[in-house]
């Protein structure tokens, strides 16, 4: 696994941890917090009500024993990481290999009608996918908070599951 870490790190990434799949929650109200506090809802194939249901992404992380958990600064910077590591590890014969993203999908100025135009390069959200972020993130002991000053550190966290 050193050489996905290395792979996130030298991507961006500030943290990278392995993880329990058990101890990633998902909820449905992270959907609704997409619906009503995000302009792209509805907008692009990696937004709600398009990507995966919380109930059907916790169908899949039980499919899984592990992920792989990280931590950016840069939000622009973990969907293109977590699409990148995720294939390095499909050719390294993981094909049990899934990525979630974070934040809405900004690849196209509009989405292809009836398919993402991309999608080899973009996975949608953990959020949009129904992972509560801040409770899985704090389950494995990492910190998070919300934002209440402007220039506060962001964090931004990706999420691989392999076997």
């Amino acid at each position: 696994m050193q050489k996905y870490f290395n792979l996130l790190q030298e991507g961006g990434a500030d943290l990278a941890v392995r993880i329990d799949a058990k101890t990633i929650v998902t909820a449905a109200w992270t959907v609704y917090r997409c619906k009503f506090g995000c302009n792209t809802y509805g907008k692009n194939h990696c937004c709600p009500p398009y990507s995966p249901t919380w109930k059907e992404t916790r169908e899949m992380i039980d499919c899984f024993e592990y992920g792989i958990l990280f931590r950016c600064h840069e939000m622009s910077l973990i969907t293109p990481l977590a699409v990148k590591a995720a294939r390095e590890l499909f050719l390294d014969d993981y094909y049990k290999v899934i990525a979630f993203g974070s934040g809405p999908c900004e690849k196209c100025k509009k989405c292809g009608q009836d398919s993402c135009n991309f999608p080899d390069k973009t996975v949608p959200a953990m959020e949009a996918c129904g992972i509560d972020v801040f409770a899985t993130v704090r389950n494995n002991g990492l910190e998070i908070h919300t934002l209440r000053e402007k220039g506060e550190i962001q964090n931004h966290f990706g999420l691989i599951l392999v076997e």
